[in-house]
């Protein structure tokens, strides 16, 4: 397989990242925690807003917001110094933007409510398995 010069400096690009994770400090390491968990509860709110829109059932938001509660446990539990006051600010503001852009879209919303309680259930059972395995 012959890659070329672009091709070539692409791999090595992919590559330097994928070391770089696992020579980051420990602040680093925090940081992208951080950044997941603030992900996360950018998921739920969108969960919570598709409620009260009734794009969502009242069981898919207990379903959230059982599976966040795990979700939130195992960050605190990696690294007790997350500040989730700050994160969840943040996480509104993404959740407004994001509603936003699907609204511009013009996609309906329904499928973006959809997916957000998808990746946060789906997070949660990782998170339960990971758990199980230690």
């Amino acid at each position: 397989m012959r890659l070329g010069a672009c091709g070539w400096s692409l791999a090595v690009c992919a590559m330097l990242m994928s070391v770089s994770v696992f020579l980051m400090p420990g602040s680093a390491f925090a940081v992208s925690l951080s950044d997941g968990l603030k992900n996360y509860y950018a998921e739920f709110e969108i969960v919570i807003e598709c409620e009260v829109q009734e794009r969502l059932s009242t069981e898919d938001a207990d379903a959230a917001e059982a599976a966040i509660d795990k979700i939130e446990a195992y960050y605190l539990k990696r690294d007790p110094s997350i500040d989730t006051e700050s994160l969840q600010k943040r996480a509104v503001a993404d959740k407004d933007e994001g509603f936003r852009i699907m609204a511009r879209s013009g996609g309906g919303l329904r499928p973006f409510c959809r997916q957000s309680l998808r990746d946060l259930l789906n997070k949660a059972q990782e998170v339960e398995t990971a758990a199980s395995e230690q």
